[in-house]
């Protein structure tokens, strides 16, 4: 009968709506599934890629770094052996002469024993076993003199320097030494891209209950990609200039560990072919 094939009909229908309902779920959960799939997959390339950055950082971190002890190692040895050919040929050294070569021999033992010292303190620092001394102390004289006793050095390089402060006296809790570190640091830093001709400026401001150092150059600049990485561990900031300039890396990353344990602050702010402003703020007093 007619209402016999209506009811089939109606049954077919609703077959089909509900097969194609279906489907439609199915499709929707292997979207949905795909699509968590892909950003999974998105995300662990990513991660990937992380892993494998920071491994490629390690590597040039510590080639360069066996680079940075085996160069003045090397110096060492060298005069050493030719001092000793002096002897064994009853040579006469000249007291100039020697004078020089200890000379050379006292910058490189300066140098590798600084570099000792970072390597030491900043696995003290990671472990959380470096002790920071705090007194109060007066940041101006403390920045001046520390500068001041840098002006030699500086001047050597063909640079100019300027020290300026908008306060006469401004005293603060902090290590005195560690402080002092931190700014022979910025400013060597500092020296070593700037090219001859150019200008190193300290500058000092009072905040009220903090205190703000500012190193400044009118060097090569850092560009905004390597401003995020310049502080941090294994991520040293090489380039072609760098690379030629040498240093192992640390010396940032400890002045910016150093300037955390004194509750501080520090950042960058720079340009490529301008120049750096490395920015340290300090409390006036901190736990």
């Amino acid at each position: 009968s007619n209402y016999a094939i209506c009811i089939y009909l109606i049954l077919i229908i609703i077959s089909i709506l509900r097969y194609m309902h279906k489907v439609n779920t199915l499709d929707r959960l292997v979207n949905e599934r795909t699509n968590k799939l892909r950003k999974e997959m998105e995300k662990n390339e990513q991660l990937f890629k992380k892993v494998l950055s920071l491994e490629q950082n390690k590597n040039n971190y510590f080639v360069n770094l066996s680079h940075e002890l085996r160069t003045p190692l090397n110096v060492l040895s060298s005069i050493n052996q030719l001092i000793k050919e002096f002897t064994k040929k009853d040579n006469f050294i000249t007291p100039e002469k020697l004078s020089y070569y200890m000379g050379i021999m006292d910058r490189n033992c300066s140098r590798l024993l600084s570099l000792i010292n970072n390597l030491i303190d900043h696995t003290k620092i990671e472990n959380n076993s470096y002790i920071i001394n705090k007194k109060d102390e007066d940041i101006v004289y403390l920045v001046e003199e520390t500068v001041l006793d840098m002006k030699d050095y500086i001047e050597e390089k063909g640079l100019e320097l300027i020290f300026d402060t908008d306060v006469e006296e401004k005293v603060i809790r902090c290590d005195k030494v560690d402080i002092e570190r931190c700014i022979i640091n910025l400013v060597g830093n500092a020296v070593k891209f700037t090219p001859e001709g150019g200008l190193i400026e300290v500058l000092l401001q009072d905040l009220d209950d903090k205190v703000k150092i500012i190193v400044k150059d009118n060097g090569i600049g850092i560009s905004e990609e390597n401003q995020k990485i310049i502080f941090d561990r294994f991520n040293q900031v090489v380039d072609e200039s760098s690379e030629q300039k040498g240093g192992s890396g640390l010396g940032l990353t400890i002045t910016k560990q150093l300037i955390t344990l004194h509750n501080g602050e520090i950042y960058v702010e720079s340009e490529v072919g301008v120049g750096s402003e490395f920015i340290i703020i300090l409390p006036v007093y901190s736990s």
